[in-house]
């Protein structure tokens, strides 16, 4: 009888996750900028008969719902801010929110926001690191990063809202295409989750212009997938987001 009680009250796998997005926003709160997201999630709690597709997907548009009212509600820039869920077939319960993109975290600590199945809470060991960038990644190859010329004045400037591994802003004359790492004709990011030739950015008169060009993970204009190869115009305000890396178009000068 007590165990069904306990069950009965027992928070919902969703409550948990709510709860886990919102100590980690609450951890970057000092910052006024919203962390991307990284939840991990045990296939076992994926509810039975139900596609673990549609479940990530389903669960991903709810929490950054979720996180984009927590972050307005307590006046954190928000823009570009990106949910992301995994599925782990561990055979074990456990689910928990990874916090991305605005530091490095400690090598030797465990993910601290988490939600066990049963509403326990236990430090649960996260996954296994993905090795650190390569060096040509942090900075970007002299010959290859310099953008083309010829715009017709009044460039356009790019500040970072997120990034893994770039900070400065971005600075567009005439064209310019960005993707993962440096080779002719790119200005690498140093993003992991970009393509090699990912989106080119076009300016010149006070106005920018950016393309995808057929990216694997899409290009993003304020949160909204823009149609591969065709140009798009941005305003200044407007966020881009290309993999992790979230850029604002700042002014023209």
């Amino acid at each position: 009888m007590f165990n069904s009680l306990r069950k009965l009250l027992r928070p919902t796998l969703r409550q948990q996750l709510e709860d886990g997005v919102r100590e980690a926003l609450r951890r970057y709160a000092d910052r006024r900028t919203a962390p991307d997201l990284r939840v991990y999630v045990s296939t076992d709690l994926v509810p039975e008969g139900m596609s673990a597709g549609i479940f990530a997907r389903d669960e991903a548009d709810h929490l950054r719902r979720f996180a984009a009212q927590w972050a307005q509600d307590n006046g954190i820039a928000r823009a570009g801010i990106r949910v992301e869920i995994v599925l782990l077939d561990t055979k074990r319960e456990f689910a928990f929110v990874k916090p991305l993109g605005l530091v490095e975290e400690p090598q030797a600590q465990p993910d601290q926001f988490f939600a066990r199945a049963g509403g326990e809470r236990a430090l649960v060991p996260e996954p296994p690191r993905a090795a650190p960038a390569p060096a040509p990644f942090a900075q970007p190859q002299a010959p290859f990063a310099a953008p083309q010329q010829g715009g017709g004045g009044r460039g356009a400037l790019l500040e970072v809202v997120s990034s893994e591994v770039w900070r400065d802003p971005v600075r567009v004359d005439g064209e310019l295409t960005v993707g993962r790492k440096p080779e002719p004709g790119v200005f690498a990011l140093g993003d992991r989750y970009m393509s090699g030739r990912h989106a080119r950015f076009r300016s010149g008169g006070g106005r920018l212009f950016v393309t995808d060009l057929d990216s694997k993970n899409r290009t993003f204009v304020n949160e909204q997938p823009i149609a591969p190869n065709q140009e798009l115009e941005m305003r200044p305000g407007d966020t881009v987001r290309m993999g992790n890396t979230v850029l604002r178009l700042s002014r023209f000068d």
